[in-house]
């Protein structure tokens, strides 16, 4: 599961659409990835697309929907709000701070 979310962070990765790519249980997936990761995967795959998104803003001068749409959010409120809720500040904060 891990390495499927790896490979494209953009991709559609709600948890019923890896069961379904894995061949297995949703509810099962989730209970097992939760034990094993001790995490829930809606939240490792938050936190992965949010690593990938502070790299963007480290290494790019991408515009911040851009990154959105390339860490796999459509939604550039709720990127900023995902954001905020790991990192404490808004991805421009984020950016100014590195300057």
């Amino acid at each position: 599961v891990i390495t499927l979310i790896s490979y494209d962070l953009k991709a559609d990765l709600s948890l019923n659409n890896i069961a379904d790519q894995l061949n297995v249980n949703a509810s099962y997936l989730s209970a097992r990835f939760k034990k094993e990761c001790e995490m829930s995967l809606t939240n490792y795959v938050n936190q992965k697309r949010m690593e990938l998104a502070a790299n963007f803003l480290s290494h790019t001068d991408k515009q911040i929907q851009e990154i959105a749409d390339d860490c796999g959010i459509l939604d550039a409120n709720y990127f900023i709000k995902l954001f905020k809720k790991q990192y404490g500040i808004t991805p421009s904060q984020y950016r100014d701070q590195l300057h």
